[in-house]
């Protein structure tokens, strides 16, 4: 083989990785742009369930502070009615 057709092999070989590196940076390309979009709504779900969270805690702690209050009313003793 001549060195010609040689470098035209390699040249031919360079070329084909080339557009297999091409066609793989288009498809990296599209995929971090969809990467993109998808990380925006988890932006928003997470913004959700933190609202929704801190709901059920107001909640929680107001359930929890009446029933506080429930127990210790129950708990203190019942002072006799004065004249009898």
């Amino acid at each position: 083989m001549s060195t010609s057709t040689l470098k035209s092999r390699h040249y031919t070989a360079l070329s084909s990785r080339l557009r297999s590196l091409q066609s793989n940076l288009v498809e990296t390309e599209s995929q971090l742009d969809l990467m993109a979009e998808q990380l925006k709504s988890m932006a928003r779900l997470g913004v959700g369930c933190g609202a929704q969270f801190m709901a059920v805690s107001r909640l929680l702690d107001e359930e929890l502070k009446t029933a506080t209050q429930e127990a210790q009313e129950s708990a203190q003793p019942q002072s006799p009615t004065p004249g009898r």
